[in-house]
C-alpha cells in the first residue's frame, strides 16, 4: 500500500516518488505534473496532453506500488492539486 505524503521528511529516509505539481504552460486553469525518483533526479513521467492531473497521480501511485515504493510525495507549493481533490 502506497502512502501519499505532503512533506518529503515524512518518508523518514525510505524511497519515494516525488510528484511535482506546476501550472500547465498550455492551459493555466489545469495543473500539470512530473514525477521522478529524487535520489537520481530521473524523470519517470510528465503530464501527457489530454491527461488530467488525477490520471497522472493515479499512474504515479500505481508505479510506486508496482516497484515496492512506499510513498508518493506531492510537491505542490502553489496548492494547485490539494488533498481534497485527489483520487483516493
Amino acid at each position: 500500500m502506497v502512502a501519499v505524503i505532503e512533506g518529503e521528511e515524512e518518508a523518514a529516509g525510505a524511497r519515494y516518488i516525488a510528484f511535482k505539481v506546476y501550472p500547465n504552460p498550455t492551459d493555466p486553469s489545469l495543473p500539470a505534473a512530473s514525477w521522478r525518483f529524487p535520489e537520481s533526479g530521473l524523470v519517470i513521467e510528465e503530464s501527457k496532453p489530454g491527461n488530467s492531473i488525477e490520471r497522472e497521480f493515479r499512474l504515479a501511485v500505481d508505479c510506486a506500488d508496482q516497484h515496492g515504493i512506499l510513498f508518493v510525495w506531492v510537491d505542490d507549493p502553489e496548492e494547485l492539486f490539494p488533498p481534497w481533490v485527489r483520487p483516493g
